[in-house]
């Protein structure tokens, strides 16, 4: 046999070998790509069907974007906000709604409002989190029983009409989260 070729074949075992004995890469519990799109898409069909176009996200634990899905004539702003949402989920553990019922604002203060070109949050300050929102539409997700990440709906006339499109797209889903 060839000297080169033995060589290269013993090579290959070797590294085949290696890769057996690897450690396996860590487990997520992302949701399933077929069953976050089927969220979304369930979503933005319910926000369709009361004439809202909307963006739909779905963010990982790790504060990815996974799925986004922007319907024909949403507002290109609605997907930063969706992404807003999801991110309050996770950084706070509360929906983005429970979150914005916490914020305890100056007496007299009303809720911040999104100046022109800017999207609603808390007031300026040092410490404060820019990312943060305080408008419903956004929801922890499980999956087997885990947190799996956030769902969020944005670009409905209010939070609540959002937080319902996002409960519509759960419960068509229902089935495959696991318990």
């Amino acid at each position: 046999m060839n000297k080169f070729l033995t060589l290269g074949l013993c090579a290959a075992l070797t590294s085949l070998q290696a890769a057996a004995q690897a450690p396996a890469p860590a487990a997520t519990n992302d949701l399933p790509l077929a069953v976050a799109t089927e969220w979304a898409q369930a979503a933005v069909a319910a926000c369709a069907a009361n004439g809202y176009a909307v963006t739909a996200l779905y963010m990982t634990t790790d504060y990815t974007a996974k799925v986004v899905l922007r319907a024909d004539g949403a507002q290109t702003r609605t997907a930063d906000v969706a992404r807003r949402k999801a991110y309050t989920v996770l950084k706070t553990g509360k929906t983005s709604g429970e979150f914005g019922a916490s914020v305890a604002l100056p007496a007299g203060t009303p809720a911040p409002a999104a100046a022109p070109g800017a999207l609603p949050g808390l007031p300026p300050g040092k410490d404060v989190d820019q990312n943060l929102i305080i408008w419903e539409g956004g929801l922890p997700v499980n999956f087997g029983g885990k947190l799996a990440g956030a769902v969020s709906v944005s670009g409905a006339p209010g939070g609540d009409k959002d937080a319902a499109c996002v409960n519509v797209g759960l419960a068509k889903v229902a089935g495959k989260l696991g318990k």
